[in-house]
């Protein structure tokens, strides 16, 4: 949580956040929620977009390897907008945090790699989920309402790799903190949703090229096994994409080594020399 703020803070003076923020000053909307960076205030759903997307400007956030996807950028950007609106405590946000954390493994596991391959951004589709999920635990949703909450992102999830390397792809994670708060305020006001949005004939599973066609028992492992403990979190070092994160290290080493030559040149010598 502390990562993704920091990484937001950082994001915030980027071009797309700044445009997100331009819109959403022009938008208006009842400043009740905070926009990380600024003075302002705004929606949940408005501030969620903008938080969102600021956290995955500069590529910095922290991804998970299960889902495929930056997890935090939309679960913390969706928690942190409800968590004002339902005055929760911080102990209630971890705990909405990891909720939508285990929603996204789920999911991924069902659906990668094939989903991801197929160019569905899983930040965006499967971090829509998650963030409703988040969202629905903050407040205190039911079952039934938080089912239909996830029911309703289904349907909000998007987000194509065809956009990577322009401000779209930011907006992504944006976009999915926004899709779950929308989702669970919509379900809170009793909007209706298919059950079967996930497994159906025509859900989301089959719609969105998942690898299973069934979450299988992938849902019962719920509340005993724990992705964000058993696989955890990878925080970034750098800020780029996590594949560059070898290379990056790799040429760190050998500037180190190179820097060792000369000494090992001059150690060398010696040795021959009082041989």
């Amino acid at each position: 949580m502390l990562d993704t703020v920091g990484v937001t803070l950082a994001g915030s003076i980027e071009p797309a956040a700044a445009v997100v923020r331009d819109v959403a000053r022009a938008e208006g909307g009842a400043a009740r929620c905070t926009v990380l960076g600024t003075g302002d205030r705004t929606s949940a759903g408005w501030a969620a977009l903008a938080n969102g997307t600021a956290a995955h400007a500069l590529d910095f956030d922290d991804m998970c390897f299960v889902s495929m996807a930056h997890p935090s950028a939309p679960l913390v950007a969706a928690g942190l907008a409800v968590a004002e609106l339902a005055d929760a405590s911080g102990a209630a946000l971890l705990d909405a945090y990891c909720v939508g954390f285990e929603i996204e493994a789920v999911l991924g596991r069902a659906m990668n790699p094939t989903h991801y391959e197929q160019g569905w951004h899983a930040t965006s589709t499967l971090g829509s989920i998650g963030a409703a999920a988040t969202a629905a635990r903050l407040l205190g949703q039911d079952a039934q309402t938080a089912a239909r909450s996830m029911a309703i992102a289904a349907s909000e999830a998007s987000g194509l790799k065809e956009s990577f390397g322009t401000m779209v792809k930011p907006l992504h994670a944006g976009l999915a903190g926004r899709n779950g708060v929308l989702a669970a305020q919509l379900a809170e006001a009793g909007f209706t949703a298919s059950a079967h949005a996930l497994e159906g004939a025509q859900g989301l599973l089959l719609a969105m090229q998942s690898r299973e066609r069934t979450l299988g028992d992938g849902a019962a492992v719920l509340g005993r096994a724990w992705e964000i403990v058993d696989g955890g979190i990878t925080v970034k070092l750098y800020p780029s994409c996590a594949a560059t994160h070898p290379t990056i290290d790799t040429l760190i080493d050998l500037r180190e080594y190179s820097a060792l030559i000369p000494l090992l040149k001059q150690w060398y010598q010696r040795r021959v020399l009082y041989k």
